[in-house]
C-alpha cells in the first residue's frame, strides 16, 4: 500500500505523501502502521484511486451497513413522530 500511495502521488516518502494529501504530521504513516480508523485517512486514500486495501474495503463495507441501520431507525422514527401527531390531532379534536 505504501508503494502505490508514493508512486500515484510521485513522492519519495510516505511522510511527503501525507503533506500531500494536506493530512497532519506521521498521521498517514500512522493509520498505514497500525489498525486505527482515520477518515481524513480514508477518504483521501479513496480519492486517490486506492480501493485495494483490506482495510479500506472493510471500512466501507461497515459504513454502509451503519448507514443501512440509520436509514431503519429513522425511518421508524418518522413512522412513530406521524402516527404521535395524529393521535394528538384527535386528542385535540375532542
Amino acid at each position: 500500500m505504501k508503494e502505490a500511495i508514493r508512486q500515484k502521488l510521485g513522492v519519495s516518502s510516505i511522510t511527503e505523501a501525507g503533506l500531500k494529501l494536506n493530512l497532519a504530521h506521521n498521521v498517514l504513516n500512522s493509520w498505514l502502521s497500525n489498525n486505527l480508523t482515520n477518515a481524513k485517512v480514508e477518504i483521501a486514500l479513496l480519492k486517490l484511486g486506492l480501493r485495494e486495501d483490506e482495510r479500506l474495503i472493510k471500512r466501507i463495507e461497515k459504513l454502509k451497513s451503519e448507514y443501512k441501520k440509520n436509514e431503519i431507525r429513522k425511518q421508524a422514527y418518522e413512522k412513530s413522530m406521524r402516527e404521535i401527531k395524529v393521535l394528538l390531532k384527535e386528542i385535540e379534536a375532542t
